[in-house]
Formats: structure tokens, C-alpha cells, sequence
């Protein structure tokens, strides 16, 4: 049984139950603004155990939750519940209640989730912990410079002192960022920063690759275009491993990595994304993404190898406990 956690409009979750039904598997869709209208949730945690006993009704229909093989989550937390007949004290404990009752859960179950949430969220950015920085040098990826400001004048005169060639992505956003040339850069800048505080990237010169990871592997690695419009197929090579080995040192198994590749073989890393755009997704790229998270949602595990406590299956580091 895989279960989807997603808004109804979507992408990725549409085409996830899509190829669900059409390769026979059982699987049931619930929004998370319905969780509390559509479902009935009761577990129990044993201490020392990787068994959850428990059940998840929908609809009327009780699961046992040791029967779901995967989750697909694509929620904002705390969860948008629909709770207008409340006093909006009442709303917000229940909010608050709920949101811990499906966090604890998510981290809880032993089978995989993706992507689980995180205490605390996940980092936007690589430079934004020394832990991440280390990670990506470690894989000998290199950080491009890069400055973060809520100040609109000063994110356009860095977006000029970089020759108009930079990356731009909202501090608290999971999206993927942009990149910006001195065609509409400046206009792209002034209407993210009405919605986030950014961080501007200074883009080096070279090939822009993206790996894409699903079920902890790559399902595609796509090269861009240019400025020129043309591909370069003599890179040195493609950042495949690189972008797989940061997915799951982030604790991702749904992941859009961003590279350039400079011509003397140093590798940059610009992005690395728990929501990967699907308006960028090449269509043929978005159904192999989909048939990896297919078959990664409907793979069965077993406690004898069920391996979250050294950081698998989602979370995000070695012996990671929800506390």
C-alpha cells in the first residue's frame, strides 16, 4: 500500500498515483488540509522495537500501518487544515497537535517516506551550515560566492557586480532557484524578494548539469543549453555520483541537484532541492523520476532490514532520534 500526502493539483503526486494504478498497486491519496475530515489515526510505539502497531482509517477503511510499503509527502508544515468552525485558539492547538501526531508518525514508520520531514526543516542552501559546506567539499564540489539579503538595492547591485550572471533562490523556499541573465535577472529579483529574503549565487563559467534522484538513485542527468544555445559534449565528466552522494547526506530520495561543470573539470554546486521543479522536467525525465519513486514506494522491507537508525530510508543522519 503506498499512501500519498499531497494537494490535488500536484504534479509529481498526480503522476505517482497515475503509475500506481497503472501498475496494479494498491494506493490512496489523501490532501492535507482533509486529514482530519477523510482519516483516523491510532499507533502505538514500543521502546526497542521497529514494529509500529497501529491502524490509518480512510474513508471507513482501517489499514494496518505495518501494510504501507511507502508515503509520497509533498506537505507544508504545519499542515493547512480546514478549520473555520473553530475559534482560531482552538485551530491553532489543534493545528499544532495534528502536525506533531503526523511529524512523529512520518519519522516513526519504518518504511520509506518521501521526502520525511525534518525537526527543524531542511536547509535551503549548502552554505548555510559548516556541516553541509564540509559535505560538498568532502565530494570535492566546490560553493560558488554567494550573499543573502532582504535588501532589494543591495541584491541588485550584487546581480550587477557579477557581470548580470547569478543564481537566485528564496531563503526559506524548498523550490529550485533561478538562473539569471541581463535579460529580465533584475525583474526576476524584485518579485522573489516580494515573497522571501534570497540568496544570490554567482554563477561560474561552464556547463549547467541537473541530476535528478528518486529512490536513492539517479533516475536522469540532464545537460543544458548555454548562453550560445548549444551543447557541450566534451565535459570532462558528468557529476552523477556527486549529486547522489549530497541527495542522501541531505537525507533525500527525491532531489533535483544543480551543477556547472567549468571546462578544467572543477564542479560547482548551486542547488540541491527536496522539490524538484516539474515546469523544468523534461517530459521524458518525469516518467523515469516517477517509475523510480514506484518502484523505491512499493518496495517491502522487513525489520531485519530495516536500516533507519544508520540513516536510511529518509532521515537525515546517523542515529537520528525524534525527540
Amino acid at each position: 500500500m503506498i499512501l500519498i500526502l499531497a494537494d490535488s493539483t500536484d504534479p509529481w503526486a498526480t503522476l505517482v498515483y497515475r503509475e500506481a494504478q497503472l501498475t496494479g498497486g494498491d494506493v490512496c491519496w489523501v490532501e492535507p488540509s482533509q486529514l482530519l475530515d477523510r482519516t483516523a489515526l491510532s499507533w502505538f510505539v514500543d521502546s526497542g522495537t521497529a514494529v509500529i502497531r497501529g491502524l490509518l482509517t480512510v474513508d471507513g477503511r482501517p489499514i494496518p500501518l505495518d501494510e504501507f510499503t511507502g508515503v509520497f509527502t509533498r506537505i507544508a508544515w504545519p499542515l493547512p487544515l480546514q478549520l473555520d468552525d473553530l475559534t482560531p485558539k482552538d485551530a491553532e492547538y489543534v493545528v499544532k497537535e495534528t502536525t506533531a501526531s503526523w511529524f512523529a508518525l512520518l519519522n516513526a514508520l519504518p518504511c520509506a517516506v518521501v521526502n520525511r520531514p525534518v525537526p527543524g526543516g531542511r536547509p535551503a542552501l549548502l552554505a548555510g551550515r559548516a556541516s553541509l559546506r564540509q559535505l560538498a567539499q568532502d565530494q570535492g564540489i566546490l560553493l560558488p560566492p554567494s550573499r543573502s539579503t532582504t535588501s532589494q538595492a543591495e541584491a541588485l547591485s550584487q546581480f550587477s557586480a557579477w557581470s548580470e550572471r547569478a543564481y537566485v533562490k528564496g531563503l526559506a523556499s524548498e523550490e529550485t532557484g533561478l538562473y539569471l541573465d541581463a535579460q529580465d535577472g533584475a525583474d526576476q529579483i524584485c518579485r522573489l524578494m516580494e515573497r522571501f529574503a534570497i540568496a544570490l549565487q554567482s554563477v561560474p563559467e561552464g556547463q549547467q548539469v541537473t541530476v535528478y534522484v528518486a529512490g536513492r538513485e539517479v533516475a536522469a542527468t540532464v545537460v543544458q543549453a548555454n548562453e550560445s544555445k548549444q551543447m557541450n559534449r566534451d565535459l570532462p565528466f558528468l557529476p552523477t555520483e556527486q549529486g547522489l552522494t549530497l541527495a542522501r547526506g541531505l537525507g533525500l530520495d527525491f532531489a533535483e541537484c544543480r551543477f556547472v561543470v567549468a571546462p578544467d573539470g572543477r564542479v560547482y554546486c548551486m542547488d540541491v532541492s527536496s522539490s524538484p521543479n516539474y515546469w523544468r522536467c523534461p517530459q521524458h525525465v518525469q516518467q523515469e523520476i516517477v517509475s523510480r519513486l514506484i518502484q523505491h514506494l512499493s518496495e517491502t522491507r522487513s525489520v531485519s532490514v530495516h536500516d533507519s537508525v544508520v540513516g536510511a530510508d529518509g532521515r537525515s543522519g546517523a542515529g537520528e532520534r525524534l525527540r
